[in-house]
């Protein structure tokens, strides 16, 4: 680029000449004289597609220049492009850039290419040249694959070291941590959004039992928690529990169905398997702790080590499991839906085996898609894979590599998997076997495109 070098005692008298030709009622107004700003600022390239339709923002305050959307990863600044730019006056005594990708000081012509690849600065000088203002001009692009997902391993472990069982859920603004250890049952928590900060919390009211930390389900504001044997206790505030008079004898607890909003108004229900001897049948409670039973149990169905997902599609609400151990002890790969606890239906397709079978899977709502991680297989191992499914559990797909777990992470099954309000997935613990004890990691990870700003 040319270095114009314009004296300042020549624009000065540049302006004079002008004032005298247009006389006192010149159609400049005073204010604009020492008018200085930049009023549109775009770029071009024939190099680079789409350039030319980037929209920059004007921070007259701040004197930035930028483009709050940034362009796509990978797009490289390679060569110098065309700036275009327009002043809220029609002169300009005088303008210099600073072009920081060469460290390049020099008066612009206005027409000349400019070194976008780093922050190029403008120094403005009016047109009376009484006033000047200067303008950082940025090109951002994003610096990340915005689809790549990033995990990482925080440093702090969770309570209680050994654990032979753990859950991790939120209930009441925080995040609660169930753990079974030798010493019986023990209550952690920590607020939200944290979940490093964590507070023994008293635990009352669970009996000397075994209990099904991992089918702890919340319903209609309270929390739900099975005993091996069968009882079921409640708890309001996770801290204080007692058992729920008049309910059956319960097999397994399978999530809850919220109401619906469609013109049936479907109620909410607990769904639940029941059992009486041998047999084996879906039951469902409503909100005045009412039970119902529905259809009996069809061979394959999941009773322990499912994934389970609540969710709502147009007016109705559903209840989804995905993988798990049947009543035989055999590890199945199906999805399974109900909207009232009483029915369910196979949603996959028979004989089409999308991922290996498997127990203690990871289940969660992310992206606009169910993801599907981990698990511990028929042959006693844990997993690490992803699978995603657009359509909730009825197809799923091995999910991009940019989005796999790193060789850091050792394959398990029966971590707690939650999503915060940052988008970040969130992996509680978790087991490499079944006889092992859960970990006490906590892995977090975020697909880059969904912790962009707007």
């Amino acid at each position: 680029m040319k270095k114009i070098k314009l004296p300042l005692w020549l624009s000065g008298g540049i302006f004079l000449l002008l004032t005298s030709c247009l006389g006192d009622d010149a159609a400049i107004e005073e204010w604009n004289l020492s008018n200085c700003q930049i009023s549109t600022f775009s770029l071009s390239s024939d190099s680079i597609s789409d350039l030319a339709n980037v929209k920059f923002t004007i921070d007259q305050v701040n004197g930035l220049i930028f483009n709050k959307d940034s362009m796509p990863y990978g797009t490289n600044i390679l060569f110098k492009v065309i700036c275009n730019v327009t002043y809220a006056v029609g002169g300009i005594t005088s303008i210099e850039v600073h072009q920081k990708a060469t460290d390049e000081k020099a008066y612009w012509n206005g027409t000349d290419s400019l070194d976008f690849s780093d922050d190029v600065e403008f120094y403005i000088i009016s047109y009376d040249g009484k006033a000047s203002k200067t303008y950082t001009a940025k090109l951002n692009v994003h610096q990340q694959h915005p689809d790549s997902m990033a995990w990482s391993r925080d440093a702090s472990p969770l309570p209680v070291t050994g654990a032979a069982d753990r859950k991790v859920i939120v209930h009441d603004n925080a995040y609660l941590l169930y753990a079974r250890s030798a010493g019986g049952y023990e209550l952690y928590e920590s607020p939200l959004p944290n979940a490093d900060r964590w507070t023994k919390a008293s635990l009352t009211g669970l009996p000397d039992k075994t209990f099904i930390l991992s089918q702890i389900t919340e319903y209609e504001g309270h929390l739900y928690l099975l005993a091996s044997d069968g009882a079921l206790f409640r708890a309001t505030d996770g801290r204080t529990w007692t058992a729920v008079d008049g309910a059956p004898a319960i097999a397994a607890l399978l999530g809850a169905v919220n109401a619906g909003t469609g013109p049936e108004g479907r109620p909410s229900a607990l769904a639940a398997i029941v059992r009486n001897g041998d047999a084996r049948r879906f039951a469902a409670m409503n909100a005045s702790t009412q039970w119902q039973e529905g259809t009996d149990v069809p061979d394959g169905f999941p009773v322990t080590g499912f994934a389970s997902n609540s969710y709502r599609q147009m007016y109705y609400s559903h209840l989804s499991l995905v993988a798990g151990k049947d009543r035989n002890g055999t590890p199945g790969n199906k999805s399974w839906d109900t909207m009232d606890g009483l029915t369910w239906i196979c949603l996959t397709v028979t004989g089409k085996d999308y991922f290996d079978r498997r127990e203690g899977a990871m289940l969660a709502d992310y992206d606009g898609k169910l993801y599907l991680i981990g698990g511990i297989n028929a042959s006693n191992q844990g997993l690490k894979d992803i699978y995603t499914s657009a359509d909730k559990g009825v197809t799923w797909a091995s999910a991009d590599s940019l989005t796999f777990l790193p060789d850091t992470y050792r394959g398990r099954g029966y971590a707690s998997m939650l999503v915060d309000k940052d988008n970040f997935v969130l992996l509680f613990g978790g087991k490499e076997r079944n006889e092992a004890n859960m970990s006490d990691e906590l892995w977090r990870g975020r697909i880059n495109r969904l912790g962009y700003k707007d």
